[in-house]
């Protein structure tokens, strides 16, 4: 796929879409072009902020990384969206690390640019506020799955919105890619990469998925919204799993 120019990018990110294309061009004079490859850093948790990157091509991760070295990822990043936007408006370092999942290249505008931008264009600011109001409600919406739900039923979340997004219907089921890793999936969901691939192997044994290499086929979606509603039977069979792994 051919890499957007740095004008389209700009347009594709929701808050500079509101601009001329006049101003989106100046915008895009002042960035610069960061290429990263697969797993290698952005910034680290405590890195002062200097600008905005925008995801022009690939995907980036932020993450928290505990001392015991297991990874929560917070987000994960593809064309078209901003990475870490809070440091730029409280003054302070970066609360999280954020790394490449795959090559990946990214716009840099620096901070003053784009807080002028903010000061200048109200239509800008609010754009940046119902933004920033999203990230806010998808972290909320984190804290409740790693706090209330069991690993089953944010496995079986994952894998739903997965389907929702990039399933296609076909004979044997509604199909999509799965690139990630167990230990990938497991980060994102907030546990441990042995609980994901014992969970999976239940999905299986119970007729809900089929996995062929690095593609998932849901047979049963109704069981699979079961599973990430947190049925009172996907509890016990949960806690079997978590007995067994212990």
């Amino acid at each position: 796929m051919a890499l957007l120019n740095p004008v389209d990018t700009l347009r594709r990110v929701a808050f500079f879409a509101v601009l001329p294309a006049k101003e989106i061009e100046t915008l895009a004079s002042h960035c610069a072009i960061r290429r990263l490859a697969k797993e290698e850093m952005l910034f680290h948790e405590g890195d002062p902020c200097e600008g905005l990157f925008v995801v022009q091509s690939g995907a980036i991760k932020v993450f928290k990384m505990a001392d015991s070295g297991r990874e929560q990822a917070l987000s994960i990043d593809r064309a078209g969206s901003t990475v870490a936007e809070l440091p730029l408006f409280d003054g302070g370092n970066y609360p999280a690390s954020a790394a490449a999942m795959e090559d990946s290249t990214l716009l840099f505008l620096p901070k003053r640019e784009f807080l002028n931008l903010c000061r200048e264009n109200s239509e800008v600011a609010f754009a940046v506020i119902r933004t920033l109001a999203w990230r806010y409600r998808y972290l909320t919406t984190l804290v409740e799955e790693l706090s209330l739900k069991e690993v089953s039923h944010r496995l079986a979340r994952f894998l739903r919105d997965r389907a929702l997004e990039e399933g296609v219907r076909t004979q044997r089921g509604i199909e999509f890619p799965l690139q990630e890793t167990n230990q990938e999936i497991a980060a994102e969901i907030g546990t441990v990469r042995d609980l994901v691939s014992r969970n999976l192997r239940r999905f299986v044994d119970r007729g809900i998925l089929r996995l062929e290499l690095r593609r998932v086929i849901i047979l049963d979606m109704a069981e699979l919204e079961a599973q990430a509603a947190g049925s009172k039977r996907a509890v016990t069979a949960e806690k079997s799993v978590i007995s067994n792994f212990k």
